[in-house]
C-alpha cells in the first residue's frame, strides 16, 4: 500500500528540464535506498554472523570437552592393558596362578575407572574381577577346580583375597569365547572388540579392550582384556553433560546407541529381553533431529555403516532447528578411528537468545531490502518509460519518413514535430537535429536529380553521336563489302600487268607506266586494307565476355605485330611484358584485345618509321594500378595532336590514314567497360594506355 501510494505521488514531481538532471536525481534515490537496505542488511548479517560464530565456538567447545574426556576415559583400558602385557612379558604374572592375577586385576580396579578385567586361557579357564553396580569388586572364576561350564562369583576381601562365595552360574560355554576374545585372537594384535552382551548377565552391555597372549614358541597362550559396560559409560556421559541443556550421543554408524547422557535411552526391553536402542526409535525431537544431521530416512543400517567407512559421515557443525519455542543448534563428527572405534559424537546444545534476535534483526533487514530494491526497480521503470516514450514517437517519425522514401515519386521529406518541452530539452536538441538533417537532405536530392538530369542529357546526345557513326561506318561496311571482289580482281591484275610486262620486254617499264600501275596496286591494297578495319568494327559489336589473360594476350599481340610489320624502321621492346611473370585476369574477348593490342602497336609502328636523327623506338608494358590493368604502349614518333586526344574517333595523325584503327581499339576498350586514354609518352611520342577492370584469381589460376 505505501509503495502504491508514493506511486501515485511520483508524477506531481516537478522533475528537471534536462534529462541528465532528472538521471541524476533518480540515480541518487536510488543508489540511497540500495545501499541504506544493504548496509543494514549487511550489518545485521555481520552481527548474526558474529553471534554464530561466538555459537559455534560454544558449541565447538562442547564437542571438544566431550571428546576429550571420552579419550581420558578410554585411554585406561589401553593402559591397564599394556601393563598387562609387560608384567606377562617379563615373568612377574604366572597365568597359572589365580591368586596372583585376582590381586593384581583387583590394584588396577581400585586405581583405573573401569567395568571389568579378565583373562581367559586358550584351553578354556577364565578369571575375571567385575565391578558391580553398586561399587563392589567381585570375583569370577571358571576353572577346574569348581568344574568347566560353571561360573563362581565371589566377594573380594581387603586385601584382594578371595572371600564369600556369593553364587554359582551354570550352563556357561566351556570356552567363554566371546567377542572379547575372538576379536583380539583375529586381529593378533590388541583392539577394541565389537559391542557384546554378558554371557552370564545377557542384560550388561560392554566393549572391550583385549590383547592376544602369544608365547615364546609362538602359540596363544590366551587372551586378556579389559571391559567397558555401555551403562556406565552412559552414567559417566551424564554426568559430565549434568551442567548443560540440550542431548549427547555416542553412536555406531550403523545407527545404535552406545552411550546417552539420558541413560534410560540406551537400552530397551524386547521379547523379554534386552537390546541396545537405535537412534530411528527415541522419540525424542532432539534425537530424531540428531539422527536427520547425519542419516537420512529409511536408510539400512548396512547403507549407513557403508556412507561412514566412504568418509561421508565426516563432520557437521553449526546445523540450527528449532523445537518447540527454543532453537538448538547441532553437531555431528567422527571419533575414535586412530584407536580403532568408529562411533560418531553428536550433540545439540541450545542457541543464545541474543542468536534469535540476531535471526529477527537480519529477516527484518532482509525485507526492508527487499522493499528498498523493488522501489529502486520501480524508479527505474517509471524513468525508463519517461525516456523511451519521446525516442519512440521520434521513431514513429522515422518511419514515417522512411515511407516516404519507398515512394514511387518521393516528394521532399517531411518531419512532424512530436517532441515537447516535457520530453526534456536534450530530446528537443535531437528532434532539431533530425529537422535540419531532413532539410540538407532534400536540398541534396535536388541537386543530385538535377545533376542527373544533365549527365542524362550529356550521355543521350554522346549516345546519338555514337550511333550516328556507328550507322555511317557500318554503312560504309556494306559499301566496302560489295567492292571488296572487284577490287581483289584489280590488285591481282595490277600485279601482273607489272610481272608480265617486266619478263615479255625484259626491260623495265617506262617510269609513267610503272608509277601508275604502283599506284593502282598501292591503292587497292589501302582500300583492302580500310575493309578489313571495317569488319574487324563489326566484329566487336558483339563481346563473348571470359576470363583471359591480358598478359598473354599482349605477348601474341606483340608477335602478330612483329611478322606483320617486318620493315618498319622500330623493333618492339617487350622487356617489362616479359619480366612479369604473375597472370593479368580480366573478364572479355581475347580475340577482340589481342586486335586491339594489334592495332595500337602498328600504329606505333607506323607513326616511328619515317624518324631521321634518331632511333626509332616502340614499347609495351603491363602494370597493375589498384583494381585495374594498364596496358601502355609508348614511342619516340611525333606524337598525337592535342585535338586527336580529346576527339580520336575516325581521325588519324598519319598522312593517308583513316583513323578506323583507333576507333576500333576505342570500341572494343568500351564493349569491355574499360577506359582508353591517348598522351605523351615519356621519349616525346605518343603513349595508349588500356585499362581494364581486374578479375580475382581462382585457386587453378596458381601457378598459371
Amino acid at each position: 500500500m505505501r509503495t502504491a501510494a508514493l506511486r501515485a505521488r511520483l508524477p506531481r514531481l516537478q522533475p528537471p528540464r534536462q534529462l541528465a538532471g532528472r538521471l541524476a536525481l533518480v540515480s541518487s534515490l536510488q543508489l540511497l535506498l540500495v545501499a541504506g537496505s544493504l548496509s543494514w542488511f549487511t550489518y545485521s548479517l555481520g552481527r548474526r554472523s558474529g553471534l554464530q560464530v561466538s555459537e559455534h565456538h560454544r558449541q565447538i567447545g562442547a564437542i571438544g570437552e566431550l571428546s576429550q574426556k571420552l579419550s581420558t576415559r578410554l585411554e585406561a583400558p589401553r593402559t591397564i592393558n599394556a601393563l598387562n602385557l609387560l608384567e606377562i612379558r617379563s615373568g612377574h604374572l604366572k597365568l597359572n596362578d589365580d591368586q596372583q592375577l585376582a590381586q593384581l586385576f583387583w590394584r588396577q580396579m581400585q586405581t583405573f575407572p573401569v567395568a571389568y578385567i579378565n583373562y581367559g586361557s586358550s584351553s578354556g579357564d577364565f578369571i575375571g574381577v567385575e565391578r558391580s553396580t553398586g561399587g563392589q569388586l567381585l570375583l569370577n572364576e571358571d576353572t577346574d577346580r569348581l568344574g568347566r561350564g560353571r561360573m563362581a562369583v565371589s566377594r573380594l576381601g581387603p586385601d584382594g583375597r578371595r572371600g564369600q562365595l556369593l553364587e554359582q552360574i551354570p550352563g556357561l560355554s566351556s570356552m567363554h569365547q566371546e567377542a572379547w576374545y575372538t576379536d583380539a585372537v583375529r586381529a593378533r594384535r590388541a583392539t577394541w572388540s565389537a559391542i557384546y552382551h554378558w554371557e552370564d548377565k545377557p542384560e550388561i552391555f560392554s566393549i572391550s579392550y583385549s590383547s592376544p597372549v602369544i608365547g615364546a614358541d609362538g602359540q596363544l597362550r590366551g587372551v586378556i582384556g579389559v571391559d567397558m559396560v555401555l551403562s556406565q559409560l552412559s552414567d559417566w556421559l551424564a554426568t559430565i553433560w549434568q551442567h548443560r541443556d540440550g542431548l549427547a550421543l555416542i553412536v555406531e554408524p550403523d545407527g545404535r546407541l552406545v552411550a546417552s547422557s539420558r541413560p534410560a535411552d540406551t537400552l530397551q526391553r524386547h521379547n523379554g529381553g534386552v537390546q541396545r536402542t537405535r537412534l530411528a526409535a527415541l522419540r525424542d525431537p532432539l534425537a530424531q533431529a540428531l539422527r536427520r544431521v547425519k542419516f537420512t530416512t529409511g536408510d539400512s543400517g548396512q547403507a549407513q555403516a557403508l556412507r561412514a567407512k566412504r568418509g561421508v559421515l565426516d563432520q557437521v557443525h553449526g546445523t540450527r532447528v528449532r523445537i518447540g519455542a527454543r532453537s538448538f543448534l547441532l553437531d555431528a563428527s567422527r571419533w575414535g578411528q586412530e584407536v580403532g572405534l568408529n562411533w560418531l559424537l553428536l550433540t545439540a546444545v541450545p542457541a543464545e537468545p541474543s542468536q534469535a534476535s540476531s535471526e529477527r534483526t537480519a529477516a527484518t533487514a532482509l525485507v526492508f531490502s527487499s522493499l528498498a530494491l523493488l522501489l529502486a526497480v520501480l524508479l527505474t521503470q517509471r524513468q525508463i518509460r519517461d525516456l523511451l516514450l519521446p525516442l519512440g514517437r521520434l521513431q514513429a517519425a522515422a518511419e514515417e519518413v522512411s515511407g516516404q522514401l519507398r515512394a514511387e515519386q518521393p516528394a521532399p521529406l517531411q518531419v512532424r514535430s512530436t517532441i515537447t518541452a516535457a520530453d526534456g530539452l536534450e530530446m528537443q536538441a535531437l528532434e532539431q537535429a533530425i529537422h535540419q538533417l531532413v532539410t540538407r537532405f532534400n536540398q541534396a536530392s535536388a541537386d543530385l536529380r538535377r545533376a542527373g538530369e544533365r549527365q542524362h542529357q550529356r550521355d543521350a546526345d554522346n549516345l546519338r553521336l555514337l550511333r550516328e557513326k556507328l550507322h555511317s561506318s557500318l554503312e560504309a561496311a556494306a559499301i566496302a563489302h560489295e567492292i571488296n571482289q572487284p577490287l581483289s580482281v584489280l590488285l591481282l591484275s595490277s600485279q601482273l600487268l607489272l610481272e608480265q610486262a617486266t619478263s615479255r620486254s625484259g626491260t623495265a617499264l617506262p617510269a609513267p607506266w610503272r608509277q601508275q600501275l604502283q599506284s593502282i596496286r598501292d591503292q587497292a591494297e589501302r582500300v583492302v586494307i580500310t575493309i578489313e578495319a571495317m569488319r574487324a568494327l563489326l566484329r566487336n559489336v558483339q563481346t563473348e565476355p571470359q576470363r583471359v589473360d591480358l598478359r598473354e594476350v599482349a605477348r601474341s599481340a606483340v608477335l602478330h605485330a612483329r611478322s606483320a610489320e617486318r620493315d618498319a624502321g622500330a623493333a618492339i621492346d617487350d622487356d617489362a611484358l616479359t619480366l612479369r611473370l604473375e597472370p593479368a585476369w580480366v573478364l572479355g574477348d581475347a580475340v577482340q584485345l589481342q586486335l586491339a593490342v594489334v592495332n595500337v602497336l602498328r600504329n606505333a609502328l607506323q607513326a616511328t618509321s619515317g624518324l631521321t636523327g634518331r632511333a626509332a623506338w616502340v614499347g609495351i608494358d603491363l602494370t597493375h594500378q589498384d583494381d585495374h590493368w594498364c596496358l601502355s604502349v609508348s614511342d619516340n614518333g611525333p606524337g598525337f595532336p592535342a585535338d586527336l586526344e580529346a576527339e580520336p574517333l575516325l581521325r588519324s595523325s598519319t598522312p593517308g590514314g583513316s583513323g578506323l584503327g583507333l576507333f576500333v581499339v576505342r570500341t572494343t576498350v568500351h564493349n569491355h567497360s574499360g577506359q582508353l586514354e591517348l598522351g605523351r609518352s615519356g621519349q616525346g611520342g605518343a603513349c595508349v594506355r588500356i585499362r581494364l577492370r581486374a578479375e580475382e584469381p581462382r585457386g587453378q589460376d596458381v601457378g598459371s
